[in-house]
């Protein structure tokens, strides 16, 4: 066996070998849609309380919250386990002698969300008037449910940077489907990789770059997945993907040029000339977005705020909000009429259908 060549062409060729066949891999998981991905329907409703009526319709934007903060934790853990279960199970069947070893044996190691980019998501329901949707608002305070047609947004790439609407899974057969598929992929594409013509070690592929080729192509579906227990709510979500340390980084550098800024200028106002001092900022996946906090039982929930302004239509600058339905609460009509004179004075008026929920309040 010839010795290796350890000249930098040689590591430039081979890095490029593997860019080449990751990116066919990439384009091919692109190329086939997954579940989630689906034409949305004309309407799509947010459940929200008095309050974030209040709040939506003023800044019209949606409150997207870090996902691991929402009601049921079992959203999450139900995900990452199918998908670790179904790539264990995947990986162990494999008999490629120079593959196999080089494959990864910690679990969950698919999950792009371990670490790194965090979700936050608004959520939506194909039903304006869903009984189970209301049950968390009478305690506190009256409920809304906004019906909103998202789909021009969708269509022609409107929403915020980094910002998908996607249908939820309930199907575990076709939860495994997918993910099997996937993996199944991203297997032939690492055989590809190591066949011997090709000069490549495993350790030229394994743990990095075929991790996170793999992991993704795996996001989306544990973005999207939920146990069928929940498909009555038949739910859609708009997920924002936020790297969280670069945009406190982001923040933390703007606050200096900001101070250096003023102190400059308090300086000059002294006769005393400072030189242009920046600090240092190179590239970075920070968008300049403000990461926000709101009270919960549970303590601080992080959120961002998702702008859905329309550019065109009767909705032009505001929200496409279509329809409003107030849920179950006591004086419905007259809590109707002042709920419909306040969006009118906010520009919801003639398009907007505002009207009660056909489920009646239990005493």
């Amino acid at each position: 066996m010839p010795p290796e060549d350890p000249s930098e062409e040689s590591i430039v060729a081979k890095r490029q070998q593997i860019d080449d066949l990751l990116q066919q891999f990439r384009a091919a998981q692109r190329a086939r849609p997954t579940a989630g991905q689906r034409e949305p329907p004309r309407r799509l409703y947010h459940y929200t309380t008095l309050s974030g009526l209040l709040g939506i319709t003023s800044s019209h934007s949606l409150w997207a919250s870090d996902v691991r903060y929402m009601n049921d934790a079992s959203e999450l853990s139900y995900a990452v386990e199918l998908i670790s279960e179904v790539v264990t199970e995947t990986l162990s069947k494999v008999d490629n002698e120079v593959l196999r070893p080089a494959l990864p044996g910690r679990p969950g190691f698919a999950n792009a969300f371990e670490y790194g980019a965090r979700r936050f998501v608004a959520c939506f329901c194909e039903e304006e008037d869903l009984l189970s949707q209301w049950r968390g608002y009478r305690a506190s305070e009256t409920g809304y449910s906004l019906g909103m047609d998202l789909s021009t947004l969708a269509t022609f790439e409107d929403l915020p940077p980094n910002t998908y609407l996607r249908k939820i899974v309930y199907d575990s057969a076709e939860q495994r489907e997918e993910v099997r598929d996937v993996v199944e992929v991203w297997l032939r594409t690492a055989e590809s990789l190591l066949e011997p013509e090709r000069g490549l070690r495993a350790e030229d592929v394994f743990p990095y770059p075929a991790i996170w080729a793999l992991q993704e192509a795996l996001a989306e579906h544990h973005l999207c997945f939920k146990h069928p227990a929940f498909a009555e709510e038949r739910e859609w979500r708009l997920i924002k993907l936020v790297d969280v340390r670069e945009e406190l980084r982001f923040l933390d550098h703007r606050r200096t040029e900001e101070m250096l800024q003023a102190t400059s200028e308090r300086m000059r106002a002294l006769g005393v000339e400072m030189p242009d001092v920046r600090t240092a900022w190179g590239e970075a996946n920070a968008e300049g977005i403000e990461i926000m906090f709101r009270r919960s039982p549970a303590g601080l929930v992080p959120y961002v705020e998702l702008p859905l302004r329309e550019r065109a239509g009767v909705f032009i600058g505001r929200l496409p909000l279509w329809q409003v339905v107030q849920g179950p609460t006591t004086n419905p009509e007259l809590s109707l009429e002042s709920a419909g004179m306040y969006l009118e004075s906010r520009g919801y008026g003639f398009h907007t259908e505002v009207k009660l929920s056909h489920i009646p309040l239990r005493q």
